[in-house]
């Protein structure tokens, strides 16, 4: 069964119910693409934040005294 003799079967079905009918194959198809490039688009926009570190140690002195001669 393809989808549109699935879309007529339930289009039956809601009127012997009542209902009001299904919307056709296909409807919504721009609407959900255009969604999903927008979801893709603002996904690429925000980058993931860098996972938090304790900074480095420091193993040398943050300033290098020079060391007196000997005359």
């Amino acid at each position: 069964m393809n989808a549109t003799q699935q879309h007529l079967l339930d289009t039956y079905r809601a009127a012997r119910r009542a209902e009001s009918a299904p919307p056709a194959p296909g409807a919504h198809t721009v609407r959900t693409l255009r969604d999903i490039l927008r979801w893709r688009r603002s996904r690429t926009a925000v980058p993931e934040q860098a996972p938090r570190t304790a900074p480095a140690a420091r193993t040398a002195p943050l300033h290098h005294r020079a060391e007196p001669t000997e005359s």
